[in-house]
């Protein structure tokens, strides 16, 4: 009975002993098989967050190369500082792998931190040092682009090796359970009535759990990762459950890791689509190969009047005109053949609603990291509005010249009218002063003289601001020796301030101070500025004339004790026509001086200002920049000369010839000329006629208008130049036309005097002398 009870027993013990070492080893060899599974399963987790940090560093910085925002560095800040530790913890994970996953990781992190190091920064500081061109920025994100693709194809091979099933631990779960099987057999041999017991034993303790680990696999595989194994009672099945519940933890953790990766690269997606679908200008981008519309902002189908899904798929072919598109085509293959930006500064384009429009438009070429041309991106500005308010402009500009070029016309006439009278006014009312007349007659005389000379001066003045408002006004600046200039003026005005018993003093510069400036000008500013401290000063005043160094410039000031100027009146100092009260005088003045002044000073490159307190008096001040290392004797000193001659014998006789259509003038200049008795005068009002009269019987000096009714003063010159018969006859230019540009060109022409009507008497004689004695014609 022992027996029978000890050999079951020890059927049941062998039983016992084989059941227990093939559930050992089989569960062993299944823990194993899910602890690899886990780490396979993490190791992709981990692979696939490791490539997203990649990515989105990549993102980041072509971005911002691209468009120098820097709202694309903030994916690229955090993906950086999390990278390095991501490479970090995947090269353990695949230390458990085996030698190939491991050289990938061990490949990818060195890829990564040399992507980090030796290209995105040094390129993201050299954009924010100095930001470079287009084709550059282009050329380095192509560059970036390139090595993170060579790193997505070591991501892509370590990611299907982990995505395998570890074969070595399959194999030790199949022989584990042969050895399980041996056992199994060995025990049925020794004890078939315990097999039932076995067998319940095994399906409850071993075969239940395995199938509940199985059961709840299922239900992860179909989605839900929040199921998890309950520990069994045997310790190496705990084991396996535990084994098996981290495995879901670790898939959880990763799927919630690529759902919050997946959610940033949709927000940044949706971001950039934002900004894009934003931005003012129109946008597009055509596939290289067949110029095909790929994509379009919103800005583009409001310009162009076709919806999104219009353009999506077209070519130019498809929505424009055959020149139209060929003409669009042409630029396209340029900057695609070229690989460098192409700006059209205006691009006409005929849209739907809206006719032509005028686009200033740039296509940029989008090249592959072989630098072959994918895209072409196109960004064009609407520019028709600015385009019609250029033109606008441009039509009113030309309406203001011509206007401008009409006043000067007018002007220009309107001097030669007013000059012509003038001539015979002022003319014979110097030779009734020359020729000495009773005292009855001096002083009618005496007014009419200044009256026409105030009137003279008006013109003059109102010719010169018109000619500066215009640009006609030429000056020619060279070193004036300030001192030798202020000695000319003062004496000058000493008449008219002695009739004031107005003192006039001058504290001059050194002898060598210069200045830049038109010495005329100069001169006409100062006579201005004297006068004007003369005229408008109390009876006994003073005017005090001080110079002053101010770095490289003088200041000129001429200071007066008249009335001064209210402080609310300053500003109106230099308005032509503004008198600031004295018109209510009995004071002459046209109100043009200062603002003549003013204009001269400004193109000479000096100021002119004012300052004033009522009841003490003005100090107008002209600053200018000095002539610096100018010697004494380089300078001109301002001074009008007029050469002055012994008064011709009446013998031989000499002949002027004077072409001139005004009866007036001719008997003016014949009434100057008796004053001179060895001249005879002969006239005419023709230009071809004066031509013909010098060619025939070639006159000693000839005095010419430039306004005849047949040819024009200059005709008249250039033909008497241009013929050996007449080229030696000293011609004297006597007109109306006080233009400086005018006389310069009739003294390049050839002509040897340049005077203006009305006729200066003694000016007039001094030049006739001056030729004539310079030709030897009178003997002396």
């Amino acid at each position: 009975m022992a027996v029978r009870l000890l050999v079951p027993s020890v059927a049941l013990a062998v039983l016992l002993l084989s059941v227990f070492f093939a559930q050992r080893d089989a569960t062993s060899t299944l823990s194993q098989n899910v602890r690899a599974q886990a780490w396979a399963e993490q190791g992709v987790s981990r692979d696939y967050q490791s490539l997203t940090l990649l990515l989105d560093m990549e993102t980041g910085v072509r971005g911002f190369l691209l468009t120098h925002d820097r709202q694309f560095l903030e994916p690229w800040l955090s993906a950086r500082t999390a990278f390095p530790a991501s490479s970090s913890v995947l090269v353990g994970l695949e230390a458990h792998r085996g030698t190939v996953e491991l050289g990938l990781a061990k490949r990818i992190e060195s890829g990564g931190e040399s992507y980090i190091r030796d290209f995105a920064v040094p390129e993201i500081r050299a954009v924010e040092a100095n930001p470079r061109s287009g084709v550059s920025l282009a050329a380095a994100a192509v560059e970036g682009k390139r090595r993170v693709d060579a790193l997505r194809v070591m991501y892509t091979e370590l990611i299907k090796l982990d995505e395998q099933p570890a074969a070595p631990a399959e194999q030790r779960a199949q022989a584990a359970a042969g050895r399980a099987s041996g056992y199994e057999l060995a025990g049925l041999a020794a004890a078939l009535v315990l097999l039932v017991v076995s067998a319940v034993y095994l399906r409850r303790g071993v075969l239940g759990p395995i199938r509940r680990v199985g059961n709840v696999a299922d239900e992860m595989a179909a989605g839900d990762l929040s199921v998890r194994v309950e520990p069994a009672s045997a310790a190496e099945l705990s084991r396996l459950a535990g084994s098996f519940n981290a495995m879901a933890d670790a898939l959880r953790d990763g799927h919630e890791r690529l759902e919050d990766q997946a959610a940033d690269l949709r927000r940044s997606e949706a971001f950039l689509d934002s900004m894009l679908e934003h931005i003012p200008n129109m946008l597009f981008v055509k596939d290289a190969s067949d110029l095909r519309f790929v994509r379009f902002n919103r800005a583009g189908e409001q310009l162009l009047g076709y919806s999104r899904d219009e353009l999506i798929g077209k070519s130019v072919y498809d929505l424009f005109a055959a020149d139209e598109a060929d003409f669009f085509t042409t630029q396209d293959r340029d900057a695609l053949a070229s690989g460098l930006p192409l700006d059209i500064p205006e691009d006409p384009i005929r849209t739907r609603r809206d006719g032509v429009r005028y686009l200033h438009t740039k296509k940029i070429p989008v090249l592959d990291e072989r630098g072959e041309p994918q895209y072409l991106l196109g960004i064009s500005e609407d520019v028709t509005e600015r385009k019609r308010a250029d033109e606008v402009v441009r039509e009113a500009r030309e309406q203001a010249e011509r206007a401008n070029r009409a006043k000067s016309e007018f002007l220009s006439r309107m001097s030669h009218e007013l000059r012509t009278p003038l001539t015979s006014i002022l003319g014979f009312g110097q030779l009734l002063e020359m020729d000495g007349v009773s005292e009855s007659q001096r002083e009618p005389i005496h007014y009419i003289l200044e009256s026409g000379r105030h009137l003279l001066q008006l013109i003059n003045e109102v010719l010169d601001i018109s000619r500066i408002e215009t640009g006609g006004l030429t000056i020619h600046p060279e070193p004036v020796a300030v001192r030798a200039l202020l000695r000319d003026v003062v004496a000058i005005v000493a008449p008219i301030a002695a009739e004031r018993s107005v003192r006039v003093e001058t504290v001059p510069p050194e002898p060598d101070c210069h200045v830049m400036a038109d010495p005329q000008r100069l001169k006409q500013v100062l006579l201005n500025l004297l006068s004007n401290a003369i005229k408008y000063n109390r009876d006994a005043g003073e005017v005090m004339i001080v110079c002053e160094r101010a770095g490289p410039n003088l200041r000129i000031h001429v200071r007066d004790t008249g009335r001064g100027i209210p402080a609310d009146r300053l500003s109106e100092a230099f308005t032509p026509f503004e008198r600031l009260g004295a018109e209510h005088d009995d004071i002459e003045g046209t109100g043009l001086g200062l603002a003549l002044s003013d204009h001269l000073m400004e193109i000479m490159g000096g100021t002119l200002t004012v300052q004033s307190e009522p009841g003490v008096g003005s100090t107008f001040t002209a600053q200018l920049k000095l002539a610096a290392g100018v010697d004494q004797g380089d300078a001109v000193d301002g001074t009008v000369e007029i050469p002055k001659h012994d008064q011709l014998d009446a013998s031989p006789a000499v002949r002027l010839l004077y072409v001139e259509d005004d009866i007036a003038n001719i008997k003016l200049v014949e009434r100057v000329l008796q004053r001179r008795p060895a001249i005879t005068v002969e006239a005419t009002g023709q230009g071809r006629l004066g031509i013909e009269l010098a060619r025939h019987d070639p006159p000693d000096v000839m005095v010419l208008d430039l306004h005849l009714p047949d040819l024009t003063g200059e005709q008249v010159l250039a033909a008497l130049r241009s013929d050996a018969r007449t080229e030696h006859i000293p011609v004297i230019i006597l007109t109306a036309d006080a233009s400086a540009d005018r006389a310069t060109r009739l003294r390049d022409l050839g002509a040897d005097a340049y005077l203006t009507k009305p006729l200066d008497v003694p000016r007039f004689l001094a030049a006739v002398d001056e030729l004539l004695l310079t030709g030897a014609l009178i003997p002396q």
